[in-house]
């Protein structure tokens, strides 16, 4: 079987951003190599970092197209842009290599399917990333993590809407927490990765999966986590904070994003920013007396 990999170039400044934001475009797997990755030589790369995309069958021009939809803004184009089909089996799981597990907040671990558990982890979650962006090595995903597992501590069993979900690893966390959630996403080639993740935690009964736009949720939570850009979050304020009765949870926002996101959500006010790399995480809180919309 012939498989194929889509490698680009960028510079290492800006490789943890254009990965997240690949991931987030095409609902692949992004794989970061630079100097610091053992897989490759480091000669040459201090600046400059390879961005992999792995794939199962050729590449079509949809999944092109929003590569380079995503690297234009960045004076990036089809140049740095390079495609390769192997026969090598290994190649297919060679992605693995990357993907390892830990620990993601005080009381919660990660890993992959194929690695041994943590001995002393007091939950873990199990992983198969499959299609869709969320292994819990980003900094976003851990981010919100660590904010929604000290939340939860404080309000234990609250039930928790993830908007967003994508591998729905943080509607799974906190179903292994002790509480209910509902995993929400726009983007139908997510629903049977966080499926299969759900079932792999045997979280069923605490933890469903939609897919559909975020008007389809007509309750409200005490806890809603939305992993997504700073522009979506801006553009979904009213709906989100409509299904926050306590607590929101965002990110997916550079450090520069962060006031403009907080300020769309008048009703709500900043308990605190938790910074992870280039990113931050907004833990927000309803503001005594405001009401619901």
């Amino acid at each position: 079987m012939t498989w194929w990999k889509i490698e680009i170039e960028v510079p290492s400044a800006l490789a943890e951003p254009l990965a997240y934001l690949l991931a987030e475009a095409t609902g692949h797997i992004v794989e970061t190599r630079d100097a610091t990755t053992l897989s490759r030589p480091s000669d040459g790369l201090e600046d400059t970092s390879h961005l992999v995309i792995g794939l199962a069958d050729a590449p079509d021009d949809a999944l092109q197209r929003a590569i380079l939809d995503v690297l234009e803004p960045f004076d990036l184009g089809a140049a740095a842009v390079r495609t390769q089909s192997s026969d090598d089996e290994t190649w297919r799981d060679g992605w693995k290599a990357f993907l390892k597990g830990g620990q993601m907040s005080r009381r919660v671990w990660v890993r992959p399917p194929w690695e041994a558990p943590e001995p002393n982890a007091e939950a873990t979650i199990i992983i198969d990333p499959g299609m869709a962006f969320g292994t819990g090595q980003h900094e976003t995903t851990r981010g919100v993590m660590r904010v929604l597992d000290d939340v939860l501590a404080a309000r234990p069993g609250a039930r928790v809407l993830d908007v967003g979900c994508g591998s729905a690893i943080l509607a799974i966390g906190a179903a292994l927490l002790g509480s209910d959630a509902v995993a929400f996403d726009n983007d139908p080639d997510t629903l049977e990765n966080a499926r299969d993740n759900v079932r792999l935690n045997a979280c069923e009964a605490r933890v469903s999966v939609h897919i559909g736009t975020i008007e389809a949720i007509g309750e409200g939570f005490p806890i809603v986590v939305a992993n997504i850009l700073a522009r979506v979050l801006i553009e979904l304020a009213t709906p989100l904070a409509a299904r926050a009765s306590e607590t929101l949870i965002l990110a997916g926002l550079l450090h520069a994003d962060a006031d403009a996101v907080a300020s769309a959500f008048p009703d709500f006010e900043r308990r605190g920013t938790l910074h992870e790399g280039d990113w931050s995480i907004l833990h927000l809180v309803r503001v005594r007396g405001a009401a619901l919309p």
